[in-house]
């Protein structure tokens, strides 16, 4: 493991120890296979760790053993090719990375162990892009083995990747030790552009949002809009105001929310980035529900849902659902039912989005007035997934509910119970400790 807190080594001609190892784990040797016969396993240790220089003879002698020559040439063209990948999984969402994926695949080598460490590095990337979860994982394992033969921009895409593994499971606090990690690494490597950093003060401010650390949230995703916008990355720039706006509309500042989010609204209309205004139209009809503008929000998610691919008819279902709660608030029983019957249609398979299934019960319940099923379904089913997948605004939301309606029937003994629900999970957003 790279200590953070030495000055960078320089490359010696011992960092053949780093690739003696790299290639008997490659192998998948022990120490004790490699050295039998030529040397003790204390001085194969010494040389893995570039504490000593190996003599001819027994360098000979080591690589016969392994098969391999240690004489490789460094194929730059292939480098690049792997980081221009790298870089497209940061910008964009197309075919494009899946082909190269399957085109730089067929060329790599373990036989060079640069080139192949990026490339594992980078597929690490490309299965968080996926969200293959398990096969990241088993990436990481591997990684993992290789950590101490890292130069410094390994390392940095390493605990890089594993924060947005960690991101990825919810596991914030994880993540931001990692990305404290790299956000160090990126300060001693001059090599990085401009944009790498942008992207991880990005990640900062996402993962900051998600931990409910709003101020700090502010700070980094301004630093990464202000990177982006030197460099003119314009679909990066507005996703950065979309946070912003994410931000300022969990502070209370509904202005500057507005403010950011129809800045992002300018940049995502001159790229014609359907997907980044449907983001955008969805973000503001959060914001106008949080101040009870009932129908504004709802002009905002309808157009979020009416600009949702058809080919995907389950990227609807949030716009479906959030429409629903508003005409709700309203009291608009016929709407309910119309927006509860396209959700429900969409919804064919039951192992489809069951998050969905669970709203939608709960709604018909709600409005056949059967609220013994309403809670029923909320205690059996939706509460542990709830709590499972730690999605506390639906938990709150309907324990408030359960809790009115049983304040109002007299029932005070459950209500008490309900209320003491949604306050407990509403602590866990607020400053109320």
């Amino acid at each position: 493991m790279i200590n953070l807190d030495q000055p960078a080594a320089k490359t010696t001609k011992m960092d053949i120890g780093s690739k003696i190892k790299f290639f008997r784990i490659q192998k998948g040797l022990k120490q004790e296979d490699l050295a039998r016969g030529i040397i003790s396993v204390s001085y194969l240790s010494k040389i893995e760790n570039n504490l000593t220089a190996p003599s001819e003879e027994v360098l000979r002698l080591l690589c016969e053993r392994l098969e391999v020559s240690l004489i490789e040439q460094q194929d730059d063209t292939f480098l690049q090719e792997l980081t221009a990948w790298y870089k497209l999984m940061t910008t964009t969402e197309s075919e494009e990375i899946k082909r190269r994926y399957d085109l730089l695949s067929g060329k790599i080598s373990s036989l060079n162990t640069k080139t192949y460490m990026y490339f594992v590095l980078f597929d690490l990337r490309y299965q968080l892009y996926l969200k293959n979860m398990e096969q990241s994982r088993s990436l990481i394992d591997k990684l993992q083995q290789f950590v101490d033969i890292f130069d410094i921009q390994m390392h940095y895409y390493f605990q890089k990747f594993y924060a947005i593994y960690e991101y990825r499971l919810n596991n914030f606090v994880h993540a931001l030790e990692h990305l404290k990690i790299a956000e160090k690494l990126l300060q001693r490597n001059s090599n990085f552009e401009k944009s790498e950093e942008a992207d991880l003060y990005y990640l900062f401010g996402l993962t900051y949002s998600q931990s409910l650390k709003e101020p700090l949230s502010i700070t980094y995703t301004t630093k990464a809009l202000h990177e982006f916008q030197a460099i003119y990355d314009f679909k990066r720039s507005a996703e950065c105001q979309v946070l912003l706006g994410i931000c300022y509309r969990r502070i209370g500042e509904y202005d500057r929310a507005e403010e950011s989010y129809l800045l992002a609204q300018k940049l995502s209309e001159s790229l014609h980035n359907i997907y980044l205004q449907s983001l955008i139209y969805h973000n503001l009809g959060k914001l106008y529900s949080i101040q009870g503008k009932q129908m504004e929000a709802i002009k905002e998610y309808e157009k979020s849902y009416y600009l949702k691919r058809e080919d995907k008819p389950l990227s609807k279902l949030t716009s479906i659902y959030c429409i629903l709660l508003e005409y709700d608030k309203m009291g608009e029983i016929a709407e309910c039912r119309k927006w509860l019957h396209i959700g429900q249609s969409l919804l064919e398979n039951p192992e489809d989005s069951i998050e969905y299934h669970y709203y939608f019960s709960i709604h018909e319940s709600i409005l056949d007035k059967d609220y013994e099923r309403f809670d029923q379904i909320f205690q059996e089913e939706a509460l542990p997934y709830f709590l499972s997948k730690d999605l506390k605004e639906p938990l709150i939301i309907y324990a408030e509910r359960l809790a009115q309606y049983f304040e109002s029937t007299y029932k005070y003994k459950k209500a008490s119970y309900y209320y003491a629900l949604g306050y407990k999970e509403l602590k866990k957003q607020t400053f109320l400790r």
